[in-house]
């Protein structure tokens, strides 16, 4: 009875010998890296946490996250700390290859503070400061801030921004489903008193907008407005005065 209990522990430990010698075999070595949407990140992510290539892969979500769940924890946790970083998902792939989905913020909006522009992304995440304006971004006027830091949400700095946000999501949507550059054309928003907004297109247009009423709705209307307008046009639309918007051309 004692040889055949030493016989069976033997065999246990034969067989998670093996197990172990296998999972940590060069069977399961790393050989592909392969990024969706931020090739940048990619780079970042492989020199910061000496990732390389031939390392095992069940070693390292050992030490660096959750072999059950093939996810790199600790460096997604760690990644999230880059006030830059939205979301990161670094995950194994078959046995040989990490799958890493990285969405960088982008400087969507900016406010002028003093000497600074600074930056923020649709969820009102200051990203960025600099002392020039990037052609790309949306200045938003019409807002005073006490204080800055990186990582502070903007949103909660004025109670219209939130719906400005929402409304230049709205746009950016709209730009795509239709390959239009409405938002590309937009120069500036103001915030104005009475929950109104006015927003500069082109140099030749302001779009006078009620902020309270449904803002999704109205991105819409205005960006179908402005595709169908002749690109010369000047003057200004306004929504504040009936449910419908009216265009009315600047005088010659």
């Amino acid at each position: 009875m004692k040889a055949n209990r030493i016989k069976i522990i033997l065999i246990i430990l034969f067989l998670v010998s093996c197990t172990v010698t296998f999972l940590f075999s060069s069977y399961f070595d790393l050989k592909n890296v392969v990024i969706e949407k931020d090739d940048m990140c990619k780079i970042s992510i492989l020199e910061k946490y000496d990732i390389e290539i031939g390392e095992n892969l069940n070693l390292l979500l050992l030490s660096e996250g959750n072999i059950l769940s093939g996810h790199l924890v600790k460096v997604e946790e760690e990644i999230l700390n880059d006030v830059n970083i939205r979301d990161i998902s670094i995950k194994r792939s078959g046995k040989n290859d990490l799958l890493i989905n990285c969405l960088s913020r982008v400087p969507i909006m900016c406010i002028q503070q003093s000497d600074y522009m600074i930056y923020f992304d649709y969820d009102g995440t200051l990203i960025d400061t600099s002392s020039v304006k990037n052609e790309k971004s949306i200045m938003i006027k019409g807002v005073n801030l006490d204080f800055f830091y990186f990582g502070q949400n903007i949103l909660t700095c004025n109670y219209m921004l939130k719906d400005i946000s929402v409304l230049c999501k709205e746009i950016e949507k709209y730009d795509l489903a239709n390959y239009t550059a409405i938002r590309a054309l937009i120069d500036e928003i103001e915030i104005l008193d009475n929950n109104r907004a006015v927003i500069r297109y082109d140099n030749r247009l302001e779009i006078l907008m009620d902020m309270t009423k449904d803002v999704k709705y109205n991105a819409n209307v205005m960006c179908s407005i402005l595709t169908n307008i002749d690109q010369n046009d000047k003057g200004y639309i306004d929504f504040t005065i009936s449910s419908t918007p009216f265009f009315n051309p600047a005088a010659e």
